[in-house]
């Protein structure tokens, strides 16, 4: 039963949390721990009766202030309490069960060596899966932890060691956080340590990672240390939980996890193979963006859920503009403009849209749904507007004045903006209720009038609201920027003063350095001339604020997708800045062909970006990372059979790639797709690698294989697992539905909409959200299959169920109105 907003603020009037001893017992097999929860409260109202979060296998005993409880107390994940004191003390002993989707207390085997890894990851609804608790953010309490577990083992938790005897650890009391940051990971860790500016620091990952650990640490502790450079100079208060410990776990069902002291990442970011600079790149915004939650989320968290956004807009944010400023990584915006901002926009187009603050979170579950691009681009880019709008010293001073008021605390956004507001001396209930009360997107013109330059902003009919645009215009001819200028927008025509053209532009780019929240309008004549224009914009970021142009037109039925591929290949091979370059191949690879394109015309298209991506490969003087790129964009897009057998043996490849299991793999899937490989050849494949990877590689080129007996054996994996894998559930189900397999795969959509939501019995919500999410038959681009996914919204479906079939129905009827418009 998840937590009801009613019942919290009823428990926090109630009742104020003094400390947690929690002792967990990782000796007793691969089903079940033990777990000893030792909590002491105060109830305001003696007499009164509450209840904790208990989810146990088994209760071995319950004592509340000296009293027996019965085990009949335990109903529905909850444990009654009755007759409270005023000082009360709660000790439950109880056997938990492990959990393998991401939801608890995880059991991972690392199948090429057989060992065993743990880590605690409660999310909003799952620590009573861990231990007995009071499962509410604005519940906060110090924590004492004990583990016991094998010899062997490394244990980490949220407070730095103290002790350890016999297998019996012990961790330093922290400071108080609330339970969906307690954390413990445990298991045969391979660790790298360091320290910086005082603070002790480690990474960990699995045993059978520990060369590649051990070659990637010195990049991420560079960076750590940035981070927490650029933080305190920024929050003006230093980090404040002790030691700093950063650990890559296996079968992760989010990107990281601010845990206080205890950060948790997917260990997919310990990379196996060849990475590109794009990919070095987010790892750094992934370590840094969490860093910022140290302060933002973790040092003052939100009251209720309903602000989940703020921490995590804040952290996106801040992340963006720490890698940009401290970090190598100064192409961090370029890259936000090209792939996070499209992620919100898709996003807020959508029917499932919602503002970025005030979205109802009528239960703790809810909190998971806008988990999303309007929560975290689109709440990073408001902010970024905040910090133009009042100046970046007055928001500094807001955050820092927010920080100290609320210091192991919680506030809500009415907190945030009135630190905002003491600091600027302006009353923001106007900008609030435009930018975060509001949802939609707007849409800016740029039109020449004479011999002046307007701006046309256009906001969504349905959702009317005055979203003033702080940003800027320029304009270009022959690839010359002929004239910039800066523009306060705050009506729906708005005249640029300053901004000289001295000469008739082809180009006009409204929000050229990205600054606000808006997408940019092509006319037909701008879009004629962006294969001209674009290769020679010496600006990346307006080449980014372009592509992002282009991308969304083609979404909103205004580009055809003929005029994109003619851009990619004109403007594509004289990218350099490496992750503008991934994000537009990805797109380019993945999402136009048999989507914007239709089944018949998607071969030639595949054929002349495969082509392209040949033409860079073959580029001479150019970087390793983009060549990888281009190899990659080869590998996804080519036909050429024996091209790509001769990639996978290993001839006529960069000397960089030769024996990168990682790229094969890539080789072997789009020959999978190509019905050029079958199971017995993937098993020889999987054979030379028996990493996690290469495991989850190998079902995904399974899965692609286009023939009826490999669409079966993938179906039955996702839909009749008796102990479901988070990770290898989502390889099938992100790799089914093909655009050239459709013969085989089209029996399967209404089984899709039909079977998939039955297995909210079986799967946690978080991770059958992402598998509906990214199973969703979006490329089987037919009126049936919206007929389909209306028929099931019709009916009852989980809320996660719901939103992905809500969203991912959207995006076919963009494509279904591109195909009849341009097809």
């Amino acid at each position: 039963m998840s937590l009801l907003r009613t019942e919290s603020e009823e428990r926090k009037a109630l009742i104020e949390v003094s400390s947690y001893d929690v002792t967990l017992d990782f000796t007793l097999g691969d089903e079940l721990f033990g777990s000893r929860t030792e909590l002491a409260f105060d109830c305001r109202t003696p007499g009164a009766s509450t209840f904790v979060e208990l989810i146990p296998h088994d209760v071995t005993s319950i004592v509340l202030n000296g009293t027996v409880i019965g085990q009949s107390a335990v109903r529905d994940g909850r444990l009654w309490l009755d007759g409270l004191q005023e000082h009360n003390v709660l000790v439950v002993e109880a056997s938990m069960a492990y959990v393998h989707d991401g939801e608890g207390m995880q059991h991972t085997v690392d199948p090429e060596d057989g060992r065993t890894y743990l880590y605690a990851s409660p999310s909003s609804s799952s620590a009573g899966r861990i231990y007995a608790c009071f499962e509410q953010p604005d519940l906060k309490a110090p924590y004492r932890v004990r583990v016991k577990a094998p010899e062997d083992w490394r244990v980490i938790a949220n407070g730095a060691g103290t002790d350890t005897r016999d297998g019996l650890h012990s961790f330093a009391e922290t400071k108080p956080i609330a339970t969906y940051f307690f954390t413990v990971c445990a298991g045969p860790f391979a660790v790298q340590t360091g320290e910086h500016d005082g603070i002790s620091l480690g990474i960990y990952a699995r045993a059978t990672l520990a060369e590649r650990l051990r070659e990637q640490a010195d990049e991420i502790f560079t960076v750590t240390g940035q981070g927490f450079d650029y933080y305190h100079r920024v929050y003006g208060i230093r980090y404040p939980w002790g030691k700093y410990d950063q650990v890559f776990v296996p079968e992760f069902n989010m990107g990281a996890m601010e845990n206080p002291g205890c950060v948790t990442f997917r260990d997919e970011f310990i990379f196996p193979g060849r990475a590109s600079r794009a990919e070095h790149l987010l790892r750094a915004v992934v370590v840094v963006h969490e860093m910022a939650h140290m302060w933002f989320g973790d040092l003052v968290t939100m009251q209720w859920w309903d602000d989940l956004w703020l921490n995590e807009s804040f952290a996106e944010f801040l992340a963006q503009q720490c890698t940009a400023e401290a970090t190598e990584f100064t192409e961090a915006w370029v890259d936000f403009s090209a792939t996070r901002k499209n992620w919100g926009y898709a996003a807020d187009r959508a029917p499932s849209t919602h503002p970025i603050a005030g979205s109802p979170a009528p239960d703790a579950r809810a909190a998971l749904e806008n988990l999303d691009g309007i929560t975290y681009p689109k709440g990073a880019s408001a902010l970024r507007q905040l910090a133009a709008y009042l100046g970046e010293d007055t928001f500094l001073a807001g955050v820092r004045n927010y920080l100290r008021a609320h210091e192991f605390g919680n506030a809500t956004l009415h907190d945030f903006l009135q630190s905002m507001s003491a600091a600027s001396g302006l009353d923001l209930d106007d900008w609030s209720r435009g930018w975060l009360l509001t949802a939609g997107t707007d849409v800016l013109a740029a039109r020449v009038d004479g011999d002046t330059v307007t701006i046309e902003r256009t906001t969504p009919a349905d959702r009317p609201a005055q979203r003033p645009h702080v940003t800027d215009v320029a304009a270009f001819g022959g690839g010359i920027e002929l004239g910039r200028a800066d523009v306060r927008i705050d009506a729906d025509r708005t005249r640029v003063h300053g901004l000289d053209l001295g000469a008739s532009p082809k180009l006009l780019v409204p929000n050229a350095t990205d600054r606000t929240w808006a997408i940019g309008a092509l006319d037909e004549a701008a879009q004629r001339s962006i294969p001209d224009e674009l290769p020679a914009i010496s600006d990346p970021t307006v080449r980014g604020v372009v592509w992002s142009a282009l991308l969304n037109g083609l979404a909103l039925g205004t580009v055809d997708p003929a005029t994109a591929l003619d851009v990619f290949d004109a403007a594509w091979p004289h990218e350099e800045v490496e992750p503008l370059l991934e994000a537009v191949a990805m797109f380019a690879s993945l999402f136009m062909p048999g989507r914007y394109f239709s089944p018949a015309r998607t071969p030639s298209a595949l054929e002349r970006i495969a082509r392209t991506g040949r033409t860079v490969l073959e580029l001479e003087g150019i970087s390793d990372s983009r060549r990888l790129t281009a190899a990659r964009l080869v590998a996804r897009t080519s036909a050429d059979v024996s091209l790509l057998r001769g990639w996978a043996a290993g001839r006529d490849l960069p000397e960089f790639l030769v024996g990168d299991d990682q790229f094969r793999w890539s080789v072997i899937g789009r020959l999978a797709s190509l019905g050029e490989v079958d199971d017995d050849e993937i098993d020889s494949w999987q054979e030379k690698d028996p990493s996690v990877s290469g495991v989850l590689r190998a079902i995904a080129a399974r899965t692609r294989i286009p023939t009826e007996a490999a669409k079966a054996a993938a179906w039955a994996r996702l839909t009749s697992s008796d102990r479901p894998n988070s990770h290898e559930l989502s390889a099938v189900a992100a790799n089914f539905f093909g655009h050239s397999d459709q013969q085989f795969t089209r029996p399967y959509v209404e089984r899709f909409f039909e079977e998939l939501p039955q297995l909210s019995g079986t799967l946690g919500d978080m991770l059958l959200h992402l598998l509906t999410r990214e199973g969703f038959p979006v490329s089987v681009v037919e009126q049936r299959t919206v007929e389909l996914a209306e028929r099931a919204l019709a009916g009852e479906l989980p809320a996660g169920v719901r939103r992905s079939f809500v969203d991912g129905t959207s995006s076919l009827r963009e494509h279904l109105r591109s195909q009849e418009r341009f097809g």
